[in-house]
């Protein structure tokens, strides 16, 4: 569940109409910062989500498609807001979107081999 409630939260604030959101002119690179939170924060939540065997699928295969699910869906994202008032696609977006995924599917592990109660 915390990993659909936080999907709907990267979407509301991904696809929002830039006049909604608040303005960062002051903190270069911060939307940066909060696209590689933000699907750091949903890798890590779905790989949590399927913190077991899932009918047998192995937990190489779980991570495999959820990090090709990650990536198209950092592109995909980037593509929309192309449609989006006040929003534009953006490269280094798709690139925060892409490395954040990698670091949350990091920290998962780390944590999973330190037999953490967080996973």
């Amino acid at each position: 569940m915390p990993a659909l409630v936080w999907l709907v939260i990267l979407l509301s604030l991904i696809l929002s109409p830039g006049s909604k959101l608040p303005d960062t002119s002051r903190l270069p690179g911060i939307d940066k910062v909060a696209h590689f939170s933000l699907f750091a924060g949903l890798l890590f939540l779905f790989l949590r989500a399927s913190n077991h065997p899932i009918f047998g699928i192995s937990r190489k295969k779980i991570t495999t498609n959820y990090l090709v699910l990650g990536i198209f869906f950092a592109i995909l994202v980037e593509v929309l807001q192309q449609m989006v008032p006040n929003r534009a696609f953006d490269l280094l977006d798709i690139a925060a979107n892409l490395i954040g995924s990698a670091a949350g599917t990091i920290c998962f592990y780390i944590l999973y081999k330190k037999k953490s109660k967080l996973v």
